[in-house]
């Protein structure tokens, strides 16, 4: 009974370390309503900076950023294939598209679906060197198509 030996023993380092990362993260802070910026230290409006962010890179990305590929990989749409320009050089249809966009926009209006269909198409396929041009074509009033 009376000889009862007790061991004690020294806690580890990475025994701490192990119940440090366990512990749950801290509450976040409570919302401000009402104050001014005008009120607010540097650091204050750093940090209501970083909340505001955070908030809505959450909203946008979603949880575990689900939503930002979306955002990331836009969807590539370029124009069908047309039975009327069968070979390889696509400049006519290049020019037909882009009248046929500036005659949809006359008759229906820029919102029109077929109006911005055409809009992509020629975007798509012409050369940004002859839309600047042929912009300047048609604000100058020398261009050759009829609108």
């Amino acid at each position: 009974m009376g000889n009862q030996v007790s061991f004690v023993v020294p806690a580890r380092a990475d025994d701490a370390q192990d119940e440090v990362e366990a512990s749950p993260p801290p509450p976040p802070p409570p919302k401000r309503k009402g104050v001014k910026l005008e009120n607010l230290s540097a650091d204050e409006i750093e940090e209501l900076k970083n909340e505001i962010v955070a908030e809505v890179v959450d909203k946008i990305a979603g949880p575990d950023g689900e939503k930002l590929q979306d955002f990331l990989e836009p969807e590539l749409i370029t124009a069908p294939y047309d039975p009327r320009f069968p070979n390889r050089n696509q400049a006519r249809h290049c020019f037909v598209r882009f009248n046929e966009y500036h005659k949809c926009v006359y008759e229906r209006g820029e919102e029109d679906k077929r109006c911005q269909f055409y809009q992509r198409s020629y975007q798509a396929m012409c050369p940004a060197d002859w839309l600047e041009n042929w912009a300047e074509l048609r604000e100058k009033g020398l261009w050759t198509g009829k609108y």
